[in-house]
C-alpha cells in the first residue's frame, strides 16, 4: 500500500510521499517486533515502538496538513522523543511499558479526534468522510484496547501473543488503514478536480471569472430579474490606449496594471455582482437587483459607472524591473476606460444580444472621446462601422474561449 501511494505521489502529487512514508512505518514496526528472537531485546523494543509512535505522529501531522488546521506542532511531535525516553527507562519492566504506551496512545488519539472534528468545517467531499470514519474507528479501537489494558487484560492484548483478540485487533486496524488510504486518494482526486474546474472558470492572471462564468451568471441573473421584477445592468469595459503601456514598458507591467484594475473593479460593486475579464484589456460588470423602476435603475447604473470611472482613473504605481541592468524603478501610470451599458429585465433580451448591445455602446463611448460611460440606444448599433467592430471583437473572444 505504501508503494502504491508513493507511485501515485511521484506521478501526480508529491504531497502523498509523506503519507507513503507513514504507511511504510506500519509493516516496519511489526517486522522489527517479529524479529525479536534474533535481534537484541532493547533494540526491538525501542526501534519497534519508535516506528509505531512515529507512524501515529506522522498521521497526526498529515491530517493537519491535509485539512489546513492550525495546531501546535510541539504538541504533535513532542510525544515521540518523550515516549522513546520513557520506554528506554522502562526497558526491563514489561507492565510499565504497556501502561506508558497506553497513556501516549490515548493522548495521541484524543489529539487526532480533535483535529478530525475541526476538519469537518475546513473541507468537503466524499473523501473527507471516508478519512473521518476510518480514523475515528481506528482511534475508537485503540481507546477501547487501552481501557482493557487498564482493566488488567494485558497478557491477552499483547500484540506478540497469538490469539483471537490480537487477530481481531490487527485485522480491524489493517482494514481501517486501507480505508484511510482510499479516503486520502479520493480526497486528493476531488481536490484536483475542483482545481481543474476553478482553472476552467477563472482568468489565471486576475483571478476573475471568465466568459463561461459570465454566461452562467447571466442566465441566473435573467431568472432572478424576472422573478423579482427588478432591472439589472451589463457593463462592457475596455481600457483606453492599453496597448501603449505594453509597447512602452513591456507585458509584465501591463499584467500588473490588469491585476490592479481587477481589484479596483471589485471594490466598485457589491458581493452579489459579477466582475469578469473577457480577455486582453476587456472586462464586464454584471450588476443585479437594481430597481423595479426603469429610470431609477438607470440612475443607479449610471452612479456605479461613474464610480468605476473615478476609480480607474486614479494613478497606478507599478514596479518596472529592467532585466538588462538589474535595476528596478517605480512607474506612475494614468489610465482611462470606456464603458458601454445595457439594461435588462428578465429575458426580454437574449444573452448574446445583451452582450452585443453593451459592446456597441462601449464602442460608441470610444468614438465620443473615451473616458466615459455610454448607455445603449436603439440607433447605436445602426452604424455599419460599429456593427462590424462588435462582430469582429465577439468572433475574436469566441475563438479565445
Amino acid at each position: 500500500m505504501a508503494i502504491c501511494v508513493a507511485f501515485v505521489a511521484i506521478g501526480h502529487d508529491r504531497k502523498l510521499l509523506f503519507w507513503a512514508l507513514a504507511f511504510a512505518l506500519y509493516p516496519v514496526t511489526f517486522l522489527i517486533f517479529g524479529l525479536r528472537p534474533v535481534l537484541p531485546h532493547g533494540f526491538t523494543v525501542l526501534a519497534g515502538n519508535t516506528a509505531l509512535m512515529g507512524m501515529f505522529v506522522m498521521y497526526t501531522e498529515g491530517l493537519c496538513r491535509l485539512h489546513s488546521i492550525k495546531f501546535s506542532r510541539l504538541a504533535i511531535w513532542l510525544p515521540l522523543p518523550i515516549g522513546v525516553l520513557g520506554l528506554a527507562f522502562l526497558l526491563d519492566d514489561f507492565d510499565s511499558r504497556i501502561t506508558w504506551g497506553a497513556y501516549l496512545a490515548t493522548y495521541q488519539s484524543f489529539v487526532v479526534i480533535y483535529i478530525l472534528l475541526k476538519s469537518l468545517r475546513n473541507d468537503h467531499g466524499r473523501g473527507r468522510w471516508i478519512v473521518f470514519v476510518a480514523v475515528m474507528s481506528a482511534c475508537g479501537l485503540l481507546l477501547a484496547r487501552n481501557v482493557l489494558l487498564a482493566s488488567g487484560f494485558r497478557a491477552s492484548l499483547n500484540y506478540m501473543q497469538p490469539g483471537l483478540p490480537q487477530t481481531l485487533i490487527l485485522s480491524l486496524s489493517m482494514m481501517f488503514l486501507i480505508m484511510f488510504a482510499l479516503g486520502l486518494l479520493v480526497t486528493y482526486k476531488e481536490r484536483a478536480e475542483r482545481e481543474m474546474t476553478r482553472l476552467a472558470l477563472q482568468d489565471p492572471l486576475t483571478q476573475l471569472g471568465n466568459r463561461l462564468v459570465l454566461h452562467k451568471r447571466l442566465s441566473n441573473a435573467f431568472v432572478s430579474s424576472n422573478s423579482q421584477g427588478v432591472y439589472g445592468a451589463l457593463m462592457m469595459l475596455d481600457l483606453d490606449h492599453f496597448k501603449e503601456l505594453n509597447d512602452t514598458h513591456g507585458h509584465a507591467l501591463g499584467d500588473q496594471l490588469l491585476v490592479d484594475v481587477a481589484y479596483r473593479l471589485k471594490d466598485c460593486v457589491s458581493d452579489t455582482d459579477t466582475v469578469v475579464r473577457l480577455g486582453g484589456d476587456e472586462f464586464v460588470l454584471l450588476i443585479e437587483n437594481l430597481n423595479s423602476d426603469a429610470s431609477k435603475s438607470k440612475e443607479e447604473a449610471d452612479t456605479i459607472s461613474q464610480r468605476v470611472l473615478d476609480k480607474i482613473t486614479m494613478p497606478y504605481r507599478l514596479q518596472h524591473n529592467d532585466d538588462s541592468s538589474g535595476t528596478s524603478k517605480r512607474v506612475v501610470y494614468y489610465l482611462t476606460v470606456s464603458i458601454g451599458i445595457e439594461m435588462f429585465k428578465g429575458e426580454q433580451l437574449k444573452r448574446e444580444e445583451l452582450l452585443r448591445h453593451a459592446d456597441a455602446a462601449m464602442y460608441q463611448a470610444k468614438q465620443l472621446g473615451r473616458n466615459r460611460a455610454q448607455f445603449y440606444q436603439s440607433d447605436t448599433y445602426a452604424s455599419a462601422q460599429v456593427r462590424a467592430s462588435v462582430q469582429f471583437r465577439h468572433q475574436a473572444l469566441d475563438s479565445k474561449t
